[in-house]
């Protein structure tokens, strides 16, 4: 199986580059995902997008859809649709995000605003069907250590997924305090992939 980790981590190390925090949690959970895909055979990509240009959604076109409700691609010229095109050659997908103000990252929006646009209503969609793991990683203790926001982030997934018509195989809420309970967590869902 070849998997696909997508991470949204936005340390900025300079104007130029942007890398994971390798000090983080959004790293932490990424570091594990590729050791258990290792572990059971997957071969795997990773790309952090924060390292990619990915615009906001302009809406454009009649009524707010450009080429994405035809074409299934964007009009904007920046990595999207090399990224959006590159998600059919594999077979399931890791999304890791960190959790800002109860919600994924500004990057990880980004992304999927114009996924949606471009695949919700794609009849040969390549992504529709494939099993996802979706992993929310607050830093501190999740919103006063309720772990309401990491919460609240996997259930934008799970529009995400409805949308996409995606199989939602796994729904990680990650914190500082839990981190090393839900490894195994993360292992068992790679493992069942």
């Amino acid at each position: 199986m070849n998997v696909l980790i997508l991470t949204f981590s936005n340390n900025m190390v300079n104007e130029e580059s942007y890398i994971p925090n390798k000090l983080g949690l959004t790293f932490a959970c990424e570091e594990q995902c590729e050791k258990s895909l290792t572990e059971v055979g997957h071969s795997f990509e990773h790309i952090c997008i924060n390292k990619k240009k990915i615009e906001r959604c302009i809406a454009c076109g009649e009524r707010g859809w450009g080429l994405c409700l035809t074409e299934h691609q964007c009009v904007l010229q920046d990595d999207f649709n090399d990224i959006y095109n590159h998600m059919a050659d594999f077979d399931a997908f890791i999304f890791i995000t960190p959790v800002y103000f109860h919600e994924m990252s500004e990057s990880c929006k980004a992304l999927f605003d114009r996924i949606k646009r471009c695949d919700a209503f794609n009849g040969n969609s390549k992504i529709r069907g494939k099993k996802v793991i979706c992993i929310a990683a607050a830093g501190g203790t999740g919103y006063g250590g309720t772990g309401q926001g990491a919460e609240e982030t996997l259930i934008a997934f799970d529009r995400l997924a409805h949308f996409l018509k995606v199989r939602m195989f796994g729904r990680i809420p990650v914190n500082k305090g839990i981190f090393e309970d839900q490894k195994q967590l993360i292992r068992n869902c790679i493992g069942g992939l």
